[in-house]
């Protein structure tokens, strides 16, 4: 009878030990958004970073133009820790500036803030966004700081109020990519967006969010590059025209903005409300 249980014991005991256990796969969301004229480009960077996600254990959800449909992307974003966006900016934020999304329709900042919702604290990405890192490809000429970083908030507030715990920003074309790689390494927010600076780059800001519908503690920070690129400005007086070249002297291509503490661990934590509606 010793001998009956002893065997059963063992053969309980052994499928238990035996089992591996494999790691449930993080989420992100990665998009490519409508009317894009560098549809192979934005392709190729987005593709480079799914593949680095996908190497790092993570379930990536695609939804590159034309198959980037809202309803679908705010099902895809449930429990994702990652949501990233390469595609045009709008003018369709909260405050009326720049926010909004441009998929298989124009999707403002309002629609962003009321119509998405995570389960967790994600980080959102803008990659190559027009007003997203401050600079917008129909400037001028420089906006300035301060221009500057009313459109990162405005590109940003709208996820922040859906439960998003940080944003950045980068208009270079591997930018995104250099980011990730830190931010992976668990480095927090802050550190990565020093990491992912170009030794062309001066950090313009960086300083607390003055807005009561954002966590006190939350900080924003733009940086500039010098910009020589001849813009040529053409008026209209009384029917005669005239032109004038514009020299814009700095461009803003890398912003943050959110939990300067924040790391990958902390956006897979299930969600907590810190930003206010």
């Amino acid at each position: 009878m010793k001998r009956v249980v002893l065997l059963a014991l063992i053969f309980w005991v052994i499928p238990v030990n035996s089992q591996e256990t494999t790691p449930t796969p993080q989420e992100a969301v990665c998009i490519i958004g409508s009317h894009s004229i560098y549809n192979e480009k934005s392709l190729l960077q987005m593709e480079k970073i799914a593949a680095l996600l996908e190497s790092k254990n993570f379930k990536v959800h695609r939804f590159y133009d034309p198959n980037n449909e809202w309803e679908a992307i705010k099902k895809a974003a449930l429990n994702a820790s990652l949501f990233i966006y390469r595609g045009h900016g709008t003018h369709l934020g909260i405050d009326g500036g720049f926010g909004g999304i441009v998929v298989d329709g124009f999707i403002s900042g309002e629609r962003i803030s009321k119509g998405l919702t995570f389960n967790l604290n994600p980080l959102v990405i803008f990659v190559s966004a027009c007003g997203g890192a401050g600079s917008s490809a129909g400037d001028d000429h420089d906006i300035g700081v301060d221009e500057a970083k009313t459109r990162v908030l405005g590109s940003a507030l709208p996820f922040l109020l859906a439960g998003a715990q940080g944003y950045y920003a980068n208009n270079y074309g591997d930018g995104a990519h250099i980011f990730l790689q830190q931010w992976l390494e668990q480095k927090n927010l802050e550190t990565c967006y020093a990491n992912s600076m170009y030794s062309w780059c001066t950090v313009q800001a960086h300083e607390p969010v003055e807005d009561e519908r954002i966590a006190s503690s939350f900080k924003i920070a733009v940086s500039s590059s010098p910009d020589n690129a001849v813009r040529t400005l053409t008026t209209t007086t009384n029917g005669i025209s005239s032109t004038q070249k514009i020299v814009r002297e700095f461009s803003y291509s890398i912003a943050y903005l959110g939990n300067p503490e924040l790391t990958l661990a902390q956006t897979l934590k299930k969600a907590n409300l810190v930003a206010k509606h």
